[in-house]
């Protein structure tokens, strides 16, 4: 048996030395000029705000405001802003340590058209989602599920989930660039298993001028206000992964849990 884990580690080591930190999400390295946070969703029409906050274990999403709907936010970044680039074929991935909660909150990662959204305003009845190509997937605590949504051409895709028993059971979230205008996105439980979620497809009927994949960041979904829940870390892309090096960041994954829980 401890033959067998250290292989499992070594293979997993060896997989995960492929990627590329971009961004530890601990206060140091990150994009040049930092990330832009946007709400595009402000159901307290101009009274609320989202933060996305590095500290000691990772990136947070704390919420103030006056109402306990909806307030999504997108915190991005040019592609072009990181150390290393990127593109199709890679795979963006985030580590992920948040616990299972009643608290209302989705948190997780983003691709989109623009680092600079356009924001909710008055102007655009405080929903402008609808204004951006984007596509993200999150833990969702509350409801132990992994959810996602996006935004094509201007149609706004319902919310899906999957159940996943505990966001606890959660060790990363990517997002993997398959060709110039899909996307797949999906999760690796702690387990080492990556599952497939759902696949974005840009540039079709009326989106033919789409620049999907210009930017990457962080997507937040917040309604209790001054609360923040678990952390993301270790932000990276891996170049042109097969689905075997997926498994590999879904082991390595689960020894950083493990790790945070000794």
């Amino acid at each position: 048996m401890k033959k067998i884990s250290a292989l499992i580690l070594a293979s997993s080591i060896g997989l995960a030395a492929q990627a590329q930190v971009i961004d530890p999400l601990t206060g140091t390295g990150g994009p040049s000029g930092g990330y832009t946070t946007t709400l595009v969703l402000d159901n307290s029409h101009g009274v609320s705000g989202a933060s996305f906050t590095t500290g000691a274990s990772g990136l947070s999403l704390n919420f103030v405001g006056s109402t306990s709907d909806p307030e999504q936010a997108l915190s991005l970044a040019s592609v072009g802003a990181f150390s290393t680039t990127f593109a199709v074929g890679d795979t963006l991935w985030v580590d992920v340590n948040v616990p299972a909660s009643g608290i209302l909150e989705d948190f997780g990662i983003a691709v989109a058209s623009t680092a600079t959204p356009t924001a909710a305003s008055a102007g655009n009845s405080w929903n402008s989602r609808t204004l951006t190509d984007y596509a993200e997937i999150a833990v969702r605590p509350q409801q132990n599920a992994v959810a996602g949504s996006h935004s094509i051409g201007g149609t706004l895709a319902s919310a899906t989930q999957v159940g996943v028993g505990s966001t606890a059971n959660i060790g990363l979230l990517y997002i993997n660039w398959a060709s110039a205008d899909v996307f797949n996105l999906g999760y690796v439980t702690t387990g080492g298993v990556t599952n497939s979620f759902y696949t974005a497809t840009f540039g079709g009927a009326g989106d033919t001028s789409t620049t999907i994949g210009a930017a990457i960041g962080f997507y937040g979904d917040i309604r209790a206000t001054g609360t923040s829940l678990g952390t993301l870390s270790s932000l990276a892309i891996t170049p042109e992964p097969s689905t075997f090096a997926l498994c590999g960041m879904g082991l390595a994954g689960m020894f950083s849990v493990m790790r945070r829980k000794k």
